[in-house]
C-alpha cells in the first residue's frame, strides 16, 4: 500500500454521504465527574503541545486516514453496522478528550451506548472537487478534542463504493490505518452474510496507556534508555539530528510542506538486498539505514549518521490488532568507523538498530521529562525532530489484495522546517515517501539523498556490495 495524501488519491466522482458516531454520548460522558482513565504518552505528548500550538495560533490538523473501495452499491444500513461494530471493537475509537485544570484527560464512552449517524452531502461529478472538500469535512472532524474525532466519508456509485476514514493521531498510527483496510472489508462482509461479529484476542488502548504507565513509574534518568538519549542528543550537537542536507529553511521558520514520493528498489532487487545482509550478519532494516548512512557520508563527509526512529511497541499478542498509537522512538547511530563498502558497515548497523530498538520501551515523553528537554520541544514545534520510518507492508492482512481494492493510507501535509521519511517495503519493492518543506533546495536535496540511497541499493542487488570514497563527493549542509 502507498503512502500518499487525499490530493494525491484518485476518487471518483459519486455521491458523497459522511459517517460519524452520535457525539451525545461523548458530550454525556465528557461532563460526567470521574471516569477518567490516564493517557499513553504519546497521547500526552499529542496533546499537550497541540493546545500550545493552537494558543500561537498554529494549530493545524493532525489526522490520519486511509481510504479504499467496497465493489458494488453501497448497502447503508450493512456499513452503518460496520462502523458501530469497529468503534465497539476498539476502545480508543470510542473515548474523547476533555479539559481539567488545564490539562488534558481521557474517558470513554460504553460500547453499547454507540450508534452511527449519516449525512448526505451531494453529487459529485468532478474528481478535484471532490477531493478539495472531503479534504475540508475531514480536517474539520478530526480536531483533537472534538467529540469525537473520527468521521468516515463513502462515495457510492452504482459498481463500486470509496470508503475514506480520518481519525485523530491520537488514536491510530500508520500499522493501525493500514491494518483497517482488511478489518472493515471482513467486518462489513461478515454483517452482510449475518455472521456474528466477535472481538475476541483484540486488547484496548486505552489498557495499554494505564500499562504502559505503570510499567515505566520507577525509571530515573540512571535508566540505560535515558542514558543513551542524553548522549544521543548531546553528540547531536545539543540537539535532536536533523536531515542531512540543507533545506533551505531557518530555525523556527514554519514552510508549507511538499512531498516526495519515489521507489528505491523491486521486489526482486529487494530480495537480493536483503540476502547480502543476512550473510553480512545483517537484517533487511540495518542494511537500509547502512545506505542511508553511506549517502548521509558521501554528501556531509559524516562518519556518523544520526536519526530517530519510530519502532511499534505492539509486545503482546493482544496488541497486534489493536487500534492505537503503539509507537516508541528509538536513537538510532550508525557509525561507519573504518568501513569502505556497504558489506563491512551492515552488522554495525543491526546492532545499533537493535540497540534503538530496545530503547523504545521507555517512552520518549517519559525521556524528554527526565532530561528536562520539554522547552527544547516547544521551540521545535509543530515538528519534533526529523525521522525515518520503516513498515514491512507485507505482513499486514490483506496487503496483497490492496491493489485490488484501490488502499491507500493518507496523512495531511502541513508546515514545518524539517525533512521526514517513511520507507514502506511492499509486495512490489521498497518506497521512499518524504515530507519536506518546499523550499528550492530541500527539494533538490531531499532528491538527491533517495537517488543516492537507490543507488547504493542498486549496487548491493547486482554486485552484492557497494564501495564508498572516503572523500564526500559534495558538502553541504548539516552534518549533526
Amino acid at each position: 500500500m502507498l503512502m500518499t495524501t487525499l490530493a494525491g488519491y484518485h476518487v471518483r466522482p459519486g455521491r458523497l454521504r459522511e459517517w460519524t458516531l452520535d457525539a451525545a454520548p461523548f458530550e454525556e460522558a465528557s461532563r460526567t465527574a470521574g471516569g477518567a482513565t490516564p493517557l499513553s504518552y504519546n497521547q500526552q505528548l499529542h496533546l499537550t503541545f497541540s493546545l500550545k500550538l493552537v494558543e500561537r495560533g498554529l494549530g493545524a490538523p493532525a489526522w490520519l486516514g486511509f481510504g479504499f473501495e467496497i465493489p458494488g452499491p453501497l448497502d447503508t444500513e450493512v456499513f452503518r453496522e460496520t462502523v458501530r461494530a469497529w468503534a465497539e471493537r476498539h476502545e480508543t475509537l470510542r473515548s474523547g478528550f476533555r479539559l481539567e485544570g488545564g490539562k488534558p484527560e481521557r474517558f470513554t464512552v460504553g460500547s453499547h451506548a454507540v450508534s452511527v449517524r449519516d449525512a448526505p452531502l451531494g453529487d459529485f461529478t468532478s474528481g478535484e472537487e471532490l477531493r478539495a472538500y472531503l479534504q475540508e469535512r475531514i480536517d474539520g472532524a478530526t480536531e483533537a478534542f472534538r467529540l469525537p474525532s473520527l468521521v468516515v466519508e463513502t462515495v457510492e456509485r452504482a459498481d463500486s463504493t470509496t470508503v475514506v476514514v480520518g481519525v485523530d493521531h491520537a488514536h491510530a498510527d500508520g500499522y493501525s490505518v493500514a491494518m483497517a483496510v482488511q478489518e472493515l472489508q471482513d467486518l462489513y462482509a461478515a454483517i452482510a452474510a449475518g455472521e456474528t461479529v466477535v472481538h475476541d484476542g483484540i486488547g484496548s488502548y486505552v489498557d495499554y496507556g494505564v500499562m504502559e504507565r505503570a510499567a515505566v513509574e520507577q525509571v530515573g534518568t540512571d535508566h540505560p534508555a535515558v542514558v543513551d538519549w542524553s548522549r544521543f542528543v548531546a553528540d547531536s550537537g545539543g540537539r535532536l539530528p536533523r536531515f542531512p542536507l540543507d533545506l533551505g529553511v531557518t530555525d523556527g521558520e514554519l514552510v508549507p510542506h511538499t512531498m516526495l514520493d519515489t521507489w528505491l528498489v523491486d521486489a526482486a532487487e529487494a530480495e537480493a538486498v536483503e540476502e547480502v545482509c543476512h550473510a553480512a550478519d545483517g537484517g533487511f532494516l540495518a542494511g537500509l539505514l547502512t545506505a542511508f548512512a553511506i549517502a548521509a557520508h558521501q554528501f556531509t563527509g559524516a562518519r556518523v549518521y544520526r536519526t530517530v526512529m519510530p519502532m511499534h511497541t505492539r509486545s503482546r499478542q493482544e496488541w497486534a490488532r489493536s487500534m492505537g498509537w503503539f509507537i516508541g522512538l528509538g536513537p538510532v547511530e550508525i557509525d561507519l568507523g573504518t568501513a569502505r563498502t556497504f558489506q563491512d558497515a551492515v552488522h554495525g548497523a543491526h546492532r545499533s538498530t537493535r540497540a534503538a530498538m530496545s530503547r523504545t520501551r521507555v517512552p520518549f515523553l517519559r525521556v524528554v521529562e527526565l532530561l528536562g528537554l520539554e522547552g527544547d520541544l516547544e521551540r521545535a514545534m509543530p515538528e519534533f525532530f526529523s525521522f525515518v520510518s520503516f513498515t514491512d507492508m507485507r505482513v499486514i492482512p490483506g496487503a496483497r489484495r490492496w491493489p485490488e481494492w484501490n488502499a491507500r493510507t493518507l496523512f495531511r501535509l502541513t508546515r514545518g522546517n524539517k525533512a521526514n521519511i517513511w520507507l514502506n517495503r511492499t509486495h512490489d519493492g521498497v518506497r521512499f515517501t518524504a515530507r519536506h518543506p518546499d523550499t528550492e533546495l530541500a527539494g533538490i536535496g531531499v532528491a538527491c539523498f533517495a537517488d543516492r540511497v537507490r543507488d547504493v541499493l542498486h549496487s548491493v542487488a547486482k554486485t552484492g556490495d557497494y564501495a564508498f570514497a572516503d572523500d564526500p563527493s559534495i558538502t553541504t549542509g548539516d552534518t549533526a
